[in-house]
């Protein structure tokens, strides 16, 4: 119950999560379970959107789509299992970067702990996912006429010439990515007692690490 509690809480009244952290009265496998539902109904809903790229692909043959489309089919479900995995990976991959500088900051840090905030501010990081997601399907498959109609976000991303580089910074500065950077900050001052700047410097490494998986995101989608 108390785990559902903090599922509220995170938005609500975010610091009575992180005293749970600072206490050690929750883990890090709690939020990971959640973030892996989302991203589960994620991968769920972008398979028909991966259909509907493949299809306006002019590079490929008529039936290279049928079989890009027919493996989509086949392994689609295994797609979705498999993502809880994709999940905890990444965010090993993110938190394992940015706790250096979390370490120069403060010696009361431990691993466990910066993970499972790193997981609660992914809960609210991933509701803009689920959000682009979700705007995408609901402006419908047949209004899809490239890459860029698949990619709508509460970001500055639209305000980019056509510059992969541009598009994937400015898609940095997206509403549930700032929301859940704040709760890093706040997490941090509240959990380690570390100072708002020291915090903050987390923060951007966190962001310019985003911000580079985006730039590369656009880069491989353009080359594509």
């Amino acid at each position: 119950m108390d785990f559902l509690k903090r599922l509220v809480w995170i938005f609500v009244s975010p610091n009575r999560v992180f005293d749970d952290i600072r206490e050690r009265r929750v883990s890090w496998w709690q939020p990971w379970f959640v973030v892996s539902l989302f991203y589960m109904v994620i991968t769920w809903m972008s398979l028909p959107i991966q259909t509907a790229l493949a299809e306006l692909n002019p590079e490929l043959t008529t039936e290279q789509i049928d079989q890009q489309v027919q493996f989509t089919e086949q392994f689609g479900l295994i797609f979705v299992a498999l993502s809880p995995v994709g999940a905890l990976l990444f965010t090993l991959l993110v938190a394992g970067l940015s706790y250096i500088a979390v370490t120069i900051a403060s010696r009361a840090a431990t691993f466990k702990q910066y993970l499972t905030l790193i997981f609660f501010a992914g809960i609210v990081g991933v509701i803009g996912s689920l959000v682009s997601t979700v705007m995408v399907r609901a402006r419908g498959l047949e209004n899809i006429t490239g890459p860029v109609d698949a990619q709508m976000t509460l970001s500055l991303r639209t305000l980019a010439p056509d510059n992969a580089v541009l598009r994937g910074v400015l898609g940095s500065f997206e509403f549930f990515a700032i929301w859940s950077l704040v709760l890093v900050v706040m997490g941090l001052m509240r959990i380690f007692g570390m100072s708002r700047a020291q915090s903050i410097m987390v923060a951007v490494v966190l962001w310019i690490i985003s911000a580079i998986g985006l730039v590369l995101n656009e880069v491989f989608t353009g080359m594509s």
